[in-house]
């Protein structure tokens, strides 16, 4: 209790800076599980896609959208946020990840702002490193 009361007021008291570990907004649980369902899905691991895919449909509340990007994959046949969330979680999974101009500002023009790219960013980055984890447990 005491060591979480000491990082909520910082060393000397005064309000912390935003910065990288303080970014105030990210996506939601439905895209964070959108993205992982992208992520799984084209590393050919369907049971964890699927599993995501459970999450992702009731937290989007959009199982319509779900299970069609469960079925079809990439290209991402879903259009708007969702649709940009996918295609780019797809790129950033991919074995030369890299987001060009037109990716970035169709995650722009969609919504995506800063906070939320990183965010995308880290759950692609996470769901990656677990499935890589899994690998050498499974070797």
């Amino acid at each position: 209790m005491m060591f979480h009361s000491y990082f909520r007021s910082g060393l000397s008291g005064a309000v912390p800076k935003p910065g990288f570990f303080n970014r105030p907004r990210g996506l939601d649980e439905g895209e964070r599980a959108l993205i992982a369902l992208v992520v799984t899905r084209e590393a050919g691991r369907m049971d964890l896609a699927r599993l995501h895919a459970e999450r992702a449909a009731s937290a989007l509340r959009d199982p319509f959208a779900v299970a069609l990007l469960l079925e079809e994959g990439l290209p991402s046949p879903l259009t708007g946020r969702l649709g940009a969330l996918a295609t780019a979680a797809g790129i950033l999974a991919s074995d030369q990840p890299r987001l060009g101009r037109f990716e970035r500002r169709r995650l722009a023009s969609n919504g995506v702002d800063a906070d939320e790219l990183l965010d995308l960013i880290a759950t692609v980055a996470k769901v990656s490193s677990h499935l890589f984890t899994r690998q050498g447990h499974d070797a």
